[in-house]
This record gives C-alpha cells, sequence and structure tokens, in this order.
C-alpha cells in the first residue's frame, strides 16, 4: 500500500557547499592514510593463515570418533560422526519442546515503513536545492519500526506502529553436544546451522496462541492471513537436529576445539555431511582467499573515496557553472579512480615483497619483463611506420644538436 508522498526542500548556498566539502578533506585524508594498514595488514593476514593452515594439513591426525581415545589430547584431530545431544530445547511460548542442537524463532511484525528518496538540482551561482519525497508502506520486519521519527506530518499518528514486540527472535544451543564419543567446543556447535522448519501439525501449540492464530505447517500467523493488518506476526522456528558432519579441532581436557598454529591461525571447523581433511582444509584455504580480495577491493574504495573528498573542494569550485561542476566532478573521479588502483596494486605488490619475497619479486619481474616487451614492440612498430613515411631515395633530415 503506497500513499500521497510528502516532499520537503532545502537549500544550500554554494559558500556553504564549499565549507563542507572542506570539512571534508580531513575525513577524507583519514580514510585514505587508513586504507594502507588495512591493505598491508590484510596481505601479512593471508599468507598466515595460508601457512597455518598448510601446517595443520601436515599435522591433523584421522581419528575414528565413535570411540573416545585419550592418547589424541592436544593433537589437531579431523574425524565424521553424529552430531547429537541429550538436552532438549524448548520454546514455552509456541509450546516448542525438542531433542535438537539448536532452535531458533523467526518473528517478523507486519508495519508501516518510510521510504525517503533524494534528489539534487544545481543552480548557476553554485548552490544546491535538494529536495527528500517520503511515501509509506506496509512491510514485514523482524525489527520494530519506530513511527514517530517518521517526516511527515501527523506521520507518526496516520501510519502508526506497535510500540513495542510482544514476540522477538531468539536463540536456544545445546551446550553438550558430542560427535561420535567427542564432546565439542561452542565454536563447533554453533558452525552447526538451524535450518530446518519445524512443523507445528506436531507441536502441542498452546490454546492462548492457537485460538488466534492461523497455525500452519511451517507458520503460525497471528492476525488474519487474508487481510494483513499492521502488528500482525509471522512466526516460525527452524532447527538443527542430529546430523552427520565433520569437525577439524583439537582434543583439549575431552574436548574438541580451537587449534592454535605456529602461525597463529586458529583452526576450528565443523562442515555438515562427510568430508576428508584434505576437503575441508581446502575449502578453509579458498575462504581465506576471498576473504582477502574482499579487504582488497575494501581498500581500494577506502582510497577513492578517500581521494574524493580531497578533491570535492575543485568541482565545488568550479560549481558556479553547473556543467563546469559536474564536469570537473566526472574528470575529478576518474583520476581518483586511476590513483586508487594504482595504489592498491602497489601497496599489495610492496606486501608480496614484504611476506612474500621469492613470489612477490618473481611476479614483479614478470611484470617487468612483459612491460619491457611491449614497449620494445611499440618501438619498432613506430620505427617501422617512420621507414614506411619517408620518400625512396631521400636521406633523413639531419638532426640538429
Amino acid at each position: 500500500m503506497s500513499n500521497e508522498p510528502y516532499s520537503v526542500t532545502t537549500s544550500q548556498s554554494w559558500g556553504g557547499r564549499l565549507m563542507e566539502s572542506i570539512k571534508g578533506v580531513l575525513a577524507g585524508g583519514a580514510i585514505f592514510i587508513a586504507a594502507f594498514p588495512v591493505l598491508w595488514v590484510n596481505e601479512g593476514c593471508a599468507v598466515k593463515i595460508a601457512k597455518g593452515l598448510k601446517e595443520g594439513a601436515a599435522n591433523v591426525v584421522e581419528v575414528d570418533v565413535s570411540k573416545f581415545s585419550a592418547e589424541h589430547e592436544g593433537k589437531l584431530i579431523h574425524g565424521t560422526g553424529q552430531a547429537t545431544t541429550p538436552e532438549n530445547l524448548r520454546d514455552g511460548v509456541f509450546g516448542i519442546n525438542m531433542n535438537a542442537i539448536q532452535l531458533k524463532r523467526n518473528v517478523e511484525m507486519y508495519q508501516w515503513k518510510e521510504i525517503e528518496k533524494t534528489e539534487s538540482k544545481e543552480k548557476l551561482g553554485g548552490g544546491k536545492d535538494t529536495t527528500y519525497t517520503y511515501t509509506y508502506e506496509k512491510t514485514w520486519s523482524s525489527q520494530l519500526i519506530n513511527s514517530g521519527s517518521f517526516k511527515a506530518p501527523n506521520a507518526s499518528s496516520q501510519y502508526r506502529n506497535p510500540g513495542s514486540m510482544l514476540y522477538k527472535n531468539e536463540n536456544w544451543t545445546a551446550g553438550n553436544v558430542k560427535v561420535g564419543d567427542y564432546k565439542i567446543s561452542n565454536g563447533l556447535i554453533n558452525q552447526i546451522s538451524p535450518k530446518e522448519k519445524v512443523d507445528y501439525t506436531k507441536v502441542s501449540v498452546p490454546a492462548s496462541i492457537a485460538s488466534r492464530s492461523k497455525v500452519q505447517a511451517d507458520q503460525i500467523y497471528i492476525g488474519d492471513p487474508n487481510n494483513p493488518k499492521v502488528g500482525d506476526y509471522k512466526i516460525s522456528h527452524t532447527i538443527a537436529l542430529p546430523q552427520e558432519v565433520s569437525i577439524l579441532g583439537q582434543v583439549k581436557s575431552g574436548v574438541v576445539g580451537a587449534f592454535k598454529t605456529s602461525q597463529d591461525t586458529t583452526i576450528e571447523r565443523l562442515q555438515k555431511g562427510k568430508h576428508t581433511a584434505e576437503e575441508m582444509f581446502a575449502a578453509a584455504q579458498s575462504e581465506n582467499v576471498m576473504r582477502t580480495w574482499i579487504v582488497r577491493v575494501v581498500g581500494f574504495f577506502m582510497f577513492f573515496g578517500g581521494l574524493s573528498l580531497i578533491l570535492k573542494p575543485i568541482s565545488t569550485l568550479g560549481a558556479v557553472v553547473p556543467f563546469l561542476g559536474n564536469l570537473l566532478g566526472f574528470g575529478l573521479n576518474l583520476v581518483a579512480g586511476l590513483i586508487s588502483f594504482i595504489l592498491t596494486f602497489l601497496v599489495i605488490a610492496i606486501a608480496w615483497i614484504f611476506y612474500r619475497p621469492l613470489l612477490g619479486i618473481a611476479l614483479l619481474a614478470i611484470a617487468g619483463g612483459a612491460a619491457f616487451f611491449l614497449w620494445k614492440k611499440k618501438q619498432e612498430a613506430d620505427a617501422k611506420a617512420a621507414a614506411e613515411g619517408a620518400t625512396p631515395g631521400t636521406p633523413p633530415n639531419p638532426q640538429v644538436g
């Protein structure tokens, strides 16, 4: 459901914009400088984690988890078995009481939400008008939306949400879980995700809930699902039942948990199903590569964002004529992007030489060789073009020194 939009327009002078952009230079400088250690530390962490995982893979011990053995105390082990618990997890509000490793209550309430759209228009002389347009629609949300902060006049009463949620998201976790005959740590337990939906047809939902709800197999709807109203609820539960898992961890005081390598890499992994140690270490290495690339991209955008703020006053100066300001802004963003790419590459390359000298130097040598090869090819092409352009029999012009 949508409603008539409410709009507010604010104006900012050229001087105000200029002062704002100048203030942003300090923030831009801080972000720009912070990008260097972020990228540098990221490369160091990537190397340490990769080495740590390689060390773990070389020292892991394969065990039969169906029979606990004290001889594995202090060792990094790998095993596959059934994850079980003697505990029942309970959500008494909705009548859930099941033998499970994880239980999660998922709650959504039907509420009003505010949608803001912004449109800016630059004016001759450097000023800028910004129009904020607000519309309101109903949506399902797991978080309480504060309608008191809505911008439109009387919106807090016209589009009023409840002041609190009667039911909220909650999680329950078994504290005593074993894989085979080995007890596992909370760190491993928390890696068993609750993904299977509870079937409410097999649950004794309390009469106080059922009498005002539409109880379906995978959902409890409090209200009328055919005519939803603000304040209605949708509740579902997901669980992690006993299941086959594969684990990597150190046996310490009879519990499998985190293992620290000489590189200070933590190895504490659990995967659903049957997986070899090699497969689990390969998955960990892939995650390390993915994380490294994500931080590299973040570092690039830190350089770019910082430089954009530093250069912003220049485009603001040109905004006296809107077309000129936009053109300057586009050109400065291109410059910021190019510089950011070069700096990102340089920091990563230097970090590689520091953390992985042989590989880093080899890559730089290859890059240098490729650049030299392209330069030579260009020189040859230029010489050939000059020779073809000369008139036969005509000596070249003498060079005046």
